[in-house]
């Protein structure tokens, strides 16, 4: 009993594995960073339709709000008071918006990602 419950256990993690390593993979395969969230000095910020604080917002996220972030890029300069820091980089990112823009500055717990 004692071999089976072990084989039945060891299985159980295989396959907790599995979906785990399948929640992260996305589109063409292309691994998302999980475990940024959003902390700006305003209270949150904007996911916009392309990387510019001209572009339609798709909604605000409370700071503390997760974010899954897909790739960079380099486009409009933003300071402060807009942003934390002076910076051109935005995140493609997932969030409960949907999946848009948000500048670095305003992402915390950044992983590492490629260029969009």
């Amino acid at each position: 009993m004692r071999v089976s419950t072990t084989v039945r256990a060891r299985a159980g993690l295989a396959t907790a594995a599995a979906v785990a390593l399948t929640g992260l993979m996305t589109g063409a395969g292309t691994a998302e960073a999980a475990g940024s969230y959003i902390s700006s000095n305003s209270g949150g910020a904007n996911v916009r339709t392309c990387p510019n604080t001209g572009c339609a917002s798709l909604g605000y996220l409370s700071n503390g709000s997760g974010v899954s972030m897909l790739c960079w890029v380099d486009s409009q300069w933003v300071y402060p008071p807009s942003s934390n820091y002076a910076s051109n980089r935005w995140f493609k990112v997932n969030s409960a918006k949907g999946q848009g823009y948000v500048h670095s500055s305003l992402v915390a717990g950044q992983t590492s990602v490629g260029r969009c």
